[in-house]
């Protein structure tokens, strides 16, 4: 056996134009599938990143009664004790922030036009820990402060709704909604920030409040219909959910009439869209790894039936069939070992650069993110998967190793004169 290593070795060597084409084959290969796999579960976890940052957060509290009925956002039900949930959320170490919002229905004018709009009641102080809204807006989070003894009445809108009815910052706009006792209620609010954030909910039909605001313009009485939970960041969504399961539960425990909602169940819609869309991009890349594969097959192959008459002349000198069939074995596990270990080192170092730096967009990211209905920021980024390295490679060495073993089996059941006639 030793013998038939040492000739395996020899053959590789001796033929290193060969064995460097099916290696770069392979490294060339399985590193872009490795990238390729890091930049469509970037995207998919910027998705994700999006909704928690800008408009569901990591975990969401309800009440069970407002959650029957909170398609209609209602203005009752709310959360009574906010501070005590707040604080059973602080024993979690991986908890940041949490903040209290209240939904309505909304009607917006600009005295001549009218369309309807989704209404957030929020405390800015607060918010701005759990959200990133303020990082996507001209103007801002009502950071001007209210004239004293004056009423507060700034809003924040979505850019794209106060396009809609010719609206500017700093201009007015009627809101028009029912109160928390059923009276109906509808005042001027001055334009203080307009958002322009990628997720068309919120930049085409989406306004904000301060409870300030809320408490005289909707009779609120305080009163809290949500809580958002913003948790620390992981490096991908596995451990994200994870935490999210955690203090949901947390809170399910200690408080039996509320309901939180991690993110997944928040966007199970959205999760199963990106399933899909993953499953046949995944079939592209598997053709493309397919591609690959077939070169490395093809090297192999030609390696190995090039030297049918070699193989003879090693019958006539006394090896046996198994030892042909290892030699060749052990030719393909060394081209297959290295070229996988190369392809994959390849691989991580296209991730490293997907994460740590990413693909710039060359200011090209708000149209982008227009198109596909979500916000990409100005550079597209990877993420890391240590499953899809491990099976790159894995795959990598198999293709090798079955490319030689086909092959080699011939060659072993073939007699010494029949291989030396071999042509």
């Amino acid at each position: 056996m030793n013998e038939v290593f040492r000739i395996a070795i020899r053959n590789v060597t001796r033929h290193k134009r060969r064995a460097l084409l099916t290696g770069i084959t392979m490294v060339v290969g399985l590193g872009l599938f490795i990238a390729m796999d890091s930049l469509l579960a970037g995207v998919d976890q910027l998705s994700i990143n999006n909704m928690i940052n800008l408009s569901d957060s990591s975990v969401r509290i309800y009440t069970k009664a407002y959650d029957a009925d909170r398609q209609s956002l209602p203005l009752d039900n709310g959360i009574t004790d906010t501070a005590a949930v707040a604080a059973k959320l602080a024993t979690d170490p991986d908890v940041v922030a949490t903040t209290n919002r209240t939904q309505f229905v909304a009607q917006i004018s600009n005295y001549r036009d009218a369309t309807y709009a989704v209404g957030t009641v929020v405390d800015p102080a607060t918010d701005t820990k759990v959200f990133t809204l303020k990082d996507h807006m001209t103007g801002n989070f009502f950071g001007d402060p209210v004239a004293p003894g004056s009423a507060d009445r700034r809003v924040v809108m979505g850019k794209s709704l106060a396009d809609k009815l010719g609206l500017k910052l700093g201009g007015i706009v009627v809101i028009s909604a029912q109160t928390r006792y059923d009276a109906q209620n509808a005042d001027d609010f001055r334009i203080v920030g307009l958002l322009t954030t990628g997720d068309a909910t919120i930049d085409s039909s989406s306004l904000f409040i301060t409870y300030d605001a809320a408490n005289d313009f909707l009779d609120l009485g305080g009163l809290v219909t949500e809580m958002d939970v913003a948790m620390q960041k992981k490096a991908n969504l596995n451990g994200t959910e994870r935490e999210a399961v955690r203090a949901a539960a947390l809170v399910g425990a200690a408080f039996p009439d509320l309901r939180p909602y991690t993110f997944q169940e928040l966007a199970k819609s959205l999760i199963e869209i990106l399933k899909v869309k993953r499953m046949w991009t995944y079939v592209l890349i598997f053709v493309i790894l397919l591609i690959a594969a077939v070169g490395i097959a093809n090297s192999v192959l030609m390696s190995v039936y090039e030297r049918i008459r070699e193989v003879g002349v090693l019958k006539a000198l006394g090896f046996r069939k198994r030892e042909v069939l290892w030699m060749f074995t052990f030719e393909g596990l060394f081209v297959g070992l290295a070229g996988s270990v190369v392809g994959g080192l390849f691989g991580i170092l296209l991730d490293w650069y997907l994460v740590a730096i990413g693909i710039p967009l060359g200011g090209k990211g708000e149209s982008i993110s227009a198109s596909a209905g979500m916000a990409f920021g100005d550079t597209l980024r990877g993420t890391w998967n240590v499953g899809t390295i491990i099976f790159a490679v894995i795959f990598g060495l198999v293709i090798a190793l079955v490319a030689g073993i086909i092959p080699a089996r011939r060659a072993a059941k073939m007699t010494a004169t029949a291989a030396l006639r071999f042509a």
